[in-house]
């Protein structure tokens, strides 16, 4: 019969194994990277995740003064975007020894405060916030206690004090338009649960309308439609609104984000027509589900878990003090790329 209490792996045996020293396990685990090289480095995650090492977070928060936990505050976590985000988070931060503890603040800027007010007086060594934009002011009073905080995907607008890592929402929606617009789309809308305060949100209507403004006949005016979430009959109407006021031409959807184009998939449905030559749709968010609802669905791919994982580790490099608190603030942009499927063509089937 096999023990039930199977014996703790140790540093020594993960630094025997990697062949390096327990001071550069240690240094790896702290997030002190800059005296170990990228090869030496993978190895030791690879070593790491092979023996399941697990550090023992007692010690190390004896020994760094440190609580080695960390806070992260999630605009809605039953996003499939929010998963992978995360999983770039835990990617980086549970080998360097830092507990990630999350909450869920379901778009509303009064739960974000009160998350990051709950962590901070669980005394996090620091935070990471997709933030609804609406508690902008509470962060920068957090920070200012000496709080390291870096924003995953979405930014706080017309300020650059927070460390931040994004995507290109601007660009990346401007060149979705100049696609459907070559592909012989005569009219785009955008479409989105309501922009509110959510940053790329913002920026990536920006990048739609100057797009139209651009690159379509003069007089072509850019189309947003905002529906109610909570209403599974507004996607469908606003939909039906959009096909009236243009009939006869080919019209295609621009969707903010994955979550938005699972609704404009069902008003689709709801209302039998048939996405591709006359009704064309792309988007943000390429979730691998994307390629099997037909005809698949052209996307931009941005890059969720490097997000995470970048975000990750900027804040250890604040928290470590590998990046002084004194250093400016970065601004990060993961590179993003449209992958085209069926619902956008140029020719009828």
């Amino acid at each position: 019969m096999s023990s039930l209490i199977e014996k703790r792996v140790t540093i020594d045996e993960v630094a025997r194994r990697c062949g390096v020293s327990k001071t550069t396990i240690s240094r790896y685990l702290n997030g002190k990277y800059e005296n170990i090289s990228q090869e030496t480095r993978g190895r030791i995650g690879e070593v790491i995740a092979e023996l399941d090492y697990r550090p023992n977070r007692s010690a190390q928060r004896l020994k760094s003064r440190r609580s080695m936990l960390i806070g992260c505050v999630i605009g809605d976590i039953g996003s499939p975007f929010s998963a992978l985000l995360l999983k770039g988070i835990t990617s980086v931060c549970e080998p360097a020894g830092f507990q990630v503890m999350f909450a869920d603040c379901d778009e509303d800027p009064a739960k974000e405060q009160a998350a990051i007010e709950g962590f901070v007086a669980n005394r996090v060594d620091g935070l990471i916030v997709n933030t609804t934009g609406g508690s902008g002011e509470s962060l920068l009073a957090v920070q200012s206690t000496g709080l390291p905080i870096v924003l995953a995907d979405r930014s706080l607008m017309n300020c650059d004090v927070l460390d931040t890592v994004i995507s290109p929402n601007y660009d990346a929606a401007f060149d979705c338009v100049r696609l459907l617009r070559e592909y012989g789309y005569t009219q785009v809308a955008c479409f989105s649960e309501g922009n509110r305060q959510i940053a790329p949100r913002l920026q990536r209507y920006a990048g739609y309308r100057e797009a139209v403004e651009r690159l379509f006949p003069a007089g072509t005016e850019p189309s947003l439609y905002e529906f109610d979430r909570d209403d599974p009959d507004d996607c469908r109407n606003k939909l039906l609104d959009f096909r009236a006021r243009h009939p006869g031409e080919r019209i295609a959807i621009f969707s903010v984000n994955g979550v938005t184009t699972q609704r404009i998939l069902l008003a689709f449905k709801d209302s039998g027509l048939e996405i591709g030559y006359d009704y064309g749709l792309c988007g943000f968010d390429d979730w691998s589900w994307l390629q099997l609802a037909p005809p698949g669905i052209t996307s931009v791919a941005t890059g969720t878990r490097e997000i995470g994982a970048a975000a990750a580790k900027l804040l250890i490099e604040r928290i470590t003090g590998e990046r002084p608190a004194s250093s400016p603030a970065v601004r990060r942009e993961i590179p993003a790329r449209i992958v085209v499927r069926g619902s956008t063509v140029r020719e009828r089937p």
